[in-house]
């Protein structure tokens, strides 16, 4: 059983403020997202924006000079942290610098991908589907709000500012693009061309990511009109063209934009990327921290990863204080249509949008539509064809490989065009961006696939597709799309924080681009709950915390039922659920705090006419990663497992108000403790570590003529049983953790003779079904003495691995090399004997100095009969830069 405290107050002049969750106390950070070889952030001592930090800056350079360190700075920072980032073209001058008198700390760069968006065009206005039911369209109507006077900075691909629709202006008077910068430039790539050559300003006109998440924010056309229309925008371009390579923004970038927003003084700043599985110690989401304690109103998607299971909710979104969003899908899809002309019927359909904006799905003239099946035999287009389809567009199921891949085998056969079936009900937005992809590839739904196949059973099949559009409704409209990324952190607290339509949103697009386009993602919602952080801050004049913002937007939400089964669908999905801004600007009362983590204690904080409180309790679904007989699953277990299933009431979580007369009456402008029991569902059992949780609703009524209600909703999670015990490797029986020659999938057997050199080299392979805090991979002898880290050895902050053939494991390579420390900076030889592989994990939530809070693996035994490093070569110049590039999945 949990128990915790709240606060009920009336909204007078102003709200109670609290964030539900203080920081933890950890300070080492490397994040969860692809990692930029020999490119390093460097911190120093002190507070950022201090004399003594500029001091540091200017002694750090000194101090490398002075020890001959060769590095090339890429950027340099004061505001929201303190250091360089730097590229080392030799990497072992790390060692140095981590040991300079000015640095804390170094750690490795990381890369952030967005979305790719493609183009549409002449498209009925859906965005405005969404806000029917949102309150947007009330507040629009009845309130007069459009977010005027409201600073809001969009920090993404650059906009397209030229569009009718945002102004078509830059930075002259009446204009709604008054600040920003272009950071990149075209051709910037984070890996193919890493130093930036920013243009003159961040238009894009070959992307078009910003632009729509702009256009959700703050258009105002005939055809799309945003949430708040009236802002004024700051767009701070921090990606370049798609196709220079890998269409990522390193962080040092990011962080730039973002030191650049908070100096224009934004109000409410927007980042629509991120993903993965991340940690609230991460660079960015520590930033994101900062600007929040600087008075800054921070909104991050909470990331595309959905199938991929428990803890895919990522980073900057998990920065405490941040409004990390869900996606719940729209209404209705709206987009280009695709005419079909069968033997037995014809038939028209929506897609996505094209998986690359250079290569539109346009077919005025009609293209035979075929299914042929590939040289393995399979209909999911993953092998060579070995038929000829010059001249046809291919029906393709989605799975077993990219988007690229598909394409590409597509393409090598003739094909003109590509549509992929989708192998779950919702539409997605693919991408196919690659310099061998010259096709279009469109995702179109599972229904409408299936549909295709059967009137290929009647004969032949032809596709036109030209500027005509269509809406239809969205059957899984309203409820979360299956894109979106699930919780909790790490450290079980609560994520995402709230959800917001984001799936097949109609919006703006780059002119060159075609104007506008439907999208889908948490890219999409994060900007939706952006708009509506601005229409409060235009109705509270600005005289509101961040805080206060944050607690009305997620308290307001409506939780959405789970349309697998019969419960609410679990705050682990949806956080708060579905935003509505009437509601949050009709709110007089708030309860604190807006979200529970039963394993952490909220924080209590100070928060007309008499209001009477009473209390109802919310049951969701409970959800594991792990299936009844013991086997890690991607896709969360649920329970109640169906519709319609009846459960012993045990199996469920309860929760009551104890130890006051209810209802509860409290005098305007009064507080009140309430406490509420919280019961676990005992009935379930703790060896399925599920992940319980629920929703406390407030009713509340005011003494007032017209009987003015309202209900506010706080969701709670719990884990069922020790979390401090939950295992962090995978289990052996499913095939991780084990040793090889590297190269080899085949298990060394025990006592193998073996010898190191530049051909024989032994690898760890091991799978992450936890998020760790710490991980080590050791050599040991037969008494179990370390004899040091392998190249890789030890790693910090690590997501979970995903079950995908990418990221499904990660490995560590024995090469003669070891490191005495933790920063793998003191090498030595490995000398010969017999040893094993040992792999400590760090359980969740244990003090990293504790030996009993690890997990321990150790592999069988193997005899090193002898090690040859590289000619003329000693450990310590040992060039393993084959090894350093190992594996490591930080998805």
């Amino acid at each position: 059983m949990a128990y915790t405290a709240f606060l009920v107050g009336i909204l007078a002049s102003a709200l109670a403020s609290a964030l539900p969750f203080q920081p933890s106390a950890l300070q080492n950070d490397i994040g969860t997202a692809e990692i930029l070889p020999g490119s390093y952030f460097i911190e120093f001592h002190s507070e950022p924006a201090t004399r003594a930090g500029e001091r540091e800056h200017a002694e750090f350079f000194q101090q490398a000079k002075a020890a001959g360190v060769g590095m090339y700075t890429r950027n340099t920072f004061n505001r929201l942290f303190n250091g360089v980032a730097i590229d080392l073209p030799n990497t072992r001058h790390l060692e140095q610098l981590a040991g300079l008198p000015a640095v804390k700390r170094t750690w490795p760069m990381q890369m952030r991908t967005r979305s790719v968006a493609i183009p549409s065009s002449n498209v009925s206005p859906n965005l405005m589907f969404a806000h029917q039911h949102t309150g947007v369209e009330r507040a629009h109507a009845e309130l007069g709000l459009d977010g005027t006077g409201i600073k809001v900075g969009v920090i993404d691909t650059g906009v397209d500012y030229m569009h009718p629709d945002l102004g078509g202006c830059w930075k002259t008077p009446g204009c709604p693009f008054q600040y920003g910068s272009d950071f990149v430039g075209n051709g910037y790539d984070s890996v193919a061309t890493p130093h930036p050559e920013p243009g003159p300003d961040p238009r894009d006109t070959c992307d078009g990511h910003g632009t729509h998440v702009t256009g959700i924010i703050a258009a105002k056309g005939l055809k799309v009109r945003g949430v708040a229309p009236g802002v004024t925008l700051g767009a701070y371009r921090i990606f370049g063209c798609p196709g220079n390579g890998t269409g990522q923004a390193a962080d040092d970038v990011i962080l730039k934009a973002l030191e650049a927003a908070h100096a224009d003084r934004m109000d409410v700043i927007n980042m629509s990327f991120g993903g993965g599985s991340g940690w609230s110690e991460d660079p960015l989401s520590v930033a994101a921290e900062r600007l929040v304690r600087d008075g800054i109103v921070m909104v991050a998607s909470t990331g595309n990863d959905g199938a991929n299971g428990l803890y895919s909710s990522g980073s900057p979104g998990l920065g405490v204080g941040v409004i990390n969003v869900a996606s719940f899908e729209n209404w209705k899809i709206t987009s280009l249509s695709i005419d079909l002309v069968g033997s037995h019927k014809n038939i028209s359909i929506v897609h996505s949008s094209p998986g690359n904006s250079k290569f539109r799905f346009i077919f005025e003239t009609p293209a035979e539509v075929v299914a042929p099946t590939d040289s393995a035999g399979s209909i999911e287009g993953c092998a060579p064809y070995d038929t000829d389809h010059t001249g046809q567009i291919l029906l393709i199921k989605r799975g077993n490989c990219t988007f690229v891949d598909k394409a590409e085998r597509a393409q090598e056969a003739g094909a003109i065009g590509v549509m992929v079936y989708n192998n779950e009900p919702d539409l997605m937005s693919p991408t196919s961006v690659s310099p061998n992809v010259t096709i279009s590839l469109v995702v179109i739904k599972a229904d409408d696939g299936q549909a295709i196949l059967s009137e290929l059973n009647y004969g032949k099949v032809t596709a036109s597709a030209t500027n005509h559009t269509m809406s239809v409704d969205n059957p899984a409209g309203g409820q979360i799309s299956q894109f979106s990324s699930w919780g909790p952190d790490p450290e079980l607290r609560l994520a995402p924080a709230v959800g917001a339509p984001g799936g097949n949103i109609f919006s703006t697009f780059p002119l060159a681009l075609g104007s506008y386009t439907s999208l889908s993602g948490t890219s999409m919602a994060s900007p939706y709950v952006t708009g509506m952080v601005a229409l409060i801050l235009q109705a509270r004049s600005k005289n509101i915390s961040v805080e206060e913002v944050r607690q009305l937007i997620l308290e307001s939400a409506h939780p959405i039922p789970d349309r697998n089964n019969t419960e609410l669908l679990s705050p682990l999905r949806q956080g708060s659920g579905m935003a509505n801004i009437w509601d949050s600007l009709a709110s007089q009362a708030t309860v604190e705090p807006s979200q529970l983590s039963l394993n952490y204690t909220p924080q209590e904080c100070p928060p007309s006419n008499f209001l009477t409180c009473t209390m109802t309790h919310l049951p969701a679904s409970s959800v594991s990663s792990y299936a009844a007989n013991g086997s890690f699953t991607a896709v969360p277990r649920l329970w109640p497992e169906s519709v319609g299933a009846k459960v012993a009431p045990d199996t469920l979580p309860s929760a009551f108000i104890e130890s006051l007369e209810l209802p509860i009456r409290i005098a305007p402008g009064m507080k009140q403790n309430v406490s509420v029991r919280i019961t676990a569902p005992v009935g379930l059992s703790a060896i399925d570590r599920w992940l319980y949780s629920g929703y406390l609703r407030f009713n509340m009524l005011w003494d007032d003529q017209a009987g003015t209600a309202q209900s506010l909703h706080v969701p709670y999670m719990g884990f069922l049983g020790d979390y401090t015990q939950l295992d962090v490797l995978s289990p052996p029986e499913e095939g991780f953790p084990f040793i090889s020659m590297k190269g080899s999938d085949e298990a060394l057997t025990p006592d193998n003779h073996i010898t190191i050199d530049s051909s024989h080299r032994v690898s760890a392979h091991y799978r992450l079904e936890h998020p760790t805090r710490v991980l080590k991979v050791q050599l040991v002898d037969d008494a179990n003495a370390t004899q040091g880290f392998l190249p890789n050895g030890f790693l910090e902050y690590m997501g979970r691995n995903y079950q995908s053939a990418r990221g499904r494991f990660s490995n560590s390579t024995l090469n003669g090399t070891l490191y005495a420390d933790p920063d793998l900076t003191q090498s030595h030889e490995v000398k010969p004997g017999a040893y094993r592989i040992r792999i400590d994990a760090l359980r969740p939530l244990r003090n990293p100095s504790d030996p009993e809070g690890y997990q321990i693996w150790h592999s069988s035994r193997f005899i090193i009969d002898s090690v040859s490093l590289a000619k003329n070569a000693s450990a310590s110049t040992q060039d393993d830069d084959e090894d350093s590039n190992d594996e490591v999945f930080r998805p």
